[in-house]
């Protein structure tokens, strides 16, 4: 259901109503985070990683959940300097009691500043654009500018496709074109943009390198 909140609080609340009644329930990863499948979250971060040398590097992951995203990456045995943040405070106790090799805080990056100008190499993002929150394009080019902030280097997230074939209201889907559009006429600081599609029937994701 798209969410119809018009404040900051409402709309977190809508964020916690997704995912908190999944969590503590013995569900896998993929079902918590509302992917429709392990392989397609997995197929995901490869895309996501597929185009960056990513060895010692230094990267945020904005709205890492429960840690998938550094599990990828220890698995293809690269290492890297990981941060990451989410909102939900379940999610972080989660996560900690994995004992990944990276730092984990809740924290909500576009309002707290906890991180210096140009501290990472790489910001992530997967998924977090996805609910339906009303406001999905103000709020990606928003995120925008504080992940350019943050990062020397790269950004790198993934959307919904607006050709995808099964369409729900939950979630919103994006035009690739248009938010390209968006972003360059918006961010100076972007010095090339890519879109990657096709490898799944309903995602997309778009590699930014910045200054």
């Amino acid at each position: 259901m798209k969410c119809k909140c018009k404040t900051e609080v409402g709309k977190r609340k809508h964020i916690e109503a997704y995912y908190k009644p999944k969590m503590g329930k013995g569900l896998p990863d993929y079902k918590v985070l509302g992917w429709e499948s392990r392989e397609a979250q997995y197929r995901r971060f490869e895309i996501l990683t597929s185009k960056i040398d990513m060895q010692n590097k230094k990267i945020l992951d904005v709205g890492c959940g429960l840690g998938n995203l550094l599990e990828y990456i220890e698995n293809k045995g690269i290492n890297v300097e990981y941060t990451g943040v989410d909102i939900l405070e379940d999610m972080i106790e989660n996560v900690k009691s994995k004992n990944l090799p990276g730092k984990f805080y809740c924290m909500d990056i576009f309002k707290q500043h906890p991180f210096g100008v140009k501290s990472f190499d790489i910001i992530y993002t997967s998924g977090i654009f996805n609910l339906n929150m009303g406001n999905n394009k103000e709020f990606l080019s928003k995120a925008f500018g504080r992940f350019v902030e943050l990062s020397k280097g790269m950004v790198v997230f993934n959307l919904l496709d607006i050709n995808s074939p099964d369409m729900e209201d939950t979630y919103y889907y994006y035009n690739h074109q248009e938010v390209v559009e968006m972003l360059t006429a918006q961010y100076s600081q972007i010095e090339g943009i890519e879109v990657v599609r096709g490898y799944l029937n309903n995602d997309f994701t778009v590699f930014c390198t910045v200054r």
